[in-house]
């Protein structure tokens, strides 16, 4: 029995399959138990959320695979690694399950621990059923009790559905600031390359970029190149040379995209650290044509990446699969220095502001609700 004044003790099993979800999970470990210090935490996670007091129950790393066909390749071993965590969950008897991303990971999580238990579960990021597989919610409403999106366009995706949306905004929100001044002193031939934090991007991007890099020297021998890698093992992967053409560094692309006056990258996240650091990006996307051919016939959407998404219409340049080549990455390029920049300027700090929708501790208090 709980006396009155204190905390109930509660505790929530949380799940995150990759760095990204690790870098969600923490922060929203750290505002739970800012509102219910007697919170007890299980399941997967990254260093961050294990630093928050996770006791995770193998290497999130086991788990971290992107796309189509590379889950396809680990399928059994990824079979293997979700019975063994769905039955230490039920022995854990947790009163929450918080799924962070990974939904092909956590969905059946969610759907197996409320056939067999009454606990409460949460879809922290929802999948992409505003982009493809909008069917999918029906399958979800059996086994997700909230989501809880980042971005303004999910919402709508819900409308009519049992299951509760909170929108609550994106972290880089408040965690990106950049003052005026640091937009007046950025370098007008500064570009910043970003091919990504996979293996798979770097091998797929890291080398177009830099012949795109080399051909715009051609063009405008003032421009200076900057690429903050992610892993100092990723340089490992180029096979054009870099050396006198682009500066590379690592673990800081966010100092990286302050500086500069325009971005090339794989999008991703990314595409919003550029916006949020008021640097106008070109998304490129590329993946296997056996994964393009499966995802788009079932593609709902015109845009891909997030600025252009989060505003409804394309006021960045975004090229995709067979589009991305030297020539359109260099005549993209052309397209947004020639337009004014403080068009940019007034778009991202709409896209800031909306971004702001209570965050993290929203996101808590949404879920700790679904106990009342």
């Amino acid at each position: 029995m709980v006396e009155k004044g204190q905390n109930p003790k509660i505790k929530i099993a949380i799940v995150a399959g990759e760095k990204s979800g690790d870098e969600l999970g923490a922060p929203l470990m750290q505002s739970l138990k800012s509102l219910n210090p007697s919170i007890e935490f299980v399941g997967v996670g990254g260093s961050k959320m294990i630093s928050e007091g996770l006791d995770s129950y193998f290497d999130m790393n086991e788990i971290s695979v992107m796309g189509i066909i590379e889950p396809l390749l680990n399928l059994k071993k990824l079979l293997q690694l979700r019975k063994g965590l769905k039955d230490y969950l039920l022995k854990e008897k947790p009163d929450i399950f918080i799924g962070i991303d990974s939904p092909d990971f956590n969905l059946p999580i969610s759907k197996f621990l409320r056939r067999n238990s009454s606990l409460k579960t949460v879809q922290y990021v929802s999948p992409s059923v505003w982009a493809w597989r909008k069917g999918r919610i029906k399958s979800m409403e059996k086994s997700i009790d909230l989501v809880v999106t980042l971005f303004p366009f999910e919402g709508s995706a819900y409308e009519g559905s049992k299951i509760k949306e909170s929108y609550v905004g994106h972290p880089l929100a408040y965690k990106i600031n950049i003052k005026q001044e640091e937009i007046d002193r950025k370098s007008e031939n500064t570009i910043a390359l970003l091919p990504g934090s996979r293996k798979s991007e770097i091998l797929s991007m890291g080398d177009l970029m830099v012949r795109a890099a080399k051909k715009l020297k051609e063009i405008n021998p003032q421009y200076e190149f900057l690429m903050p890698l992610s892993n100092k093992d990723h340089l490992e992967l180029f096979q054009e040379n870099l050396e006198g053409l682009v500066n590379v560094s690592y673990g800081n692309s966010q100092e990286v995209l302050k500086l500069s006056k325009l971005s090339i990258m794989t999008s991703g996240t990314a595409t919003l650290e550029s916006i949020l650091s008021f640097t106008p990006c070109i998304a490129l996307y590329r993946t296997s044509w056996l994964s393009y051919f499966i995802i788009k016939p079932l593609l709902q959407i015109d845009s891909f990446s997030l600025p252009n998404l989060i505003t409804g219409k394309k006021i960045l340049p975004e090229l995709l699969q067979a589009d991305v080549t030297i020539d359109n990455i260099i005549a993209s390029v052309e397209a947004v220095t020639e337009k004014d920049f403080e068009t940019f300027l007034e778009e991202f700090n709409h896209i800031k502001e909306n971004l702001r929708a209570g965050g993290v501790n929203k996101a808590s208090q949404e879920i700790l609700q679904l106990l009342n």
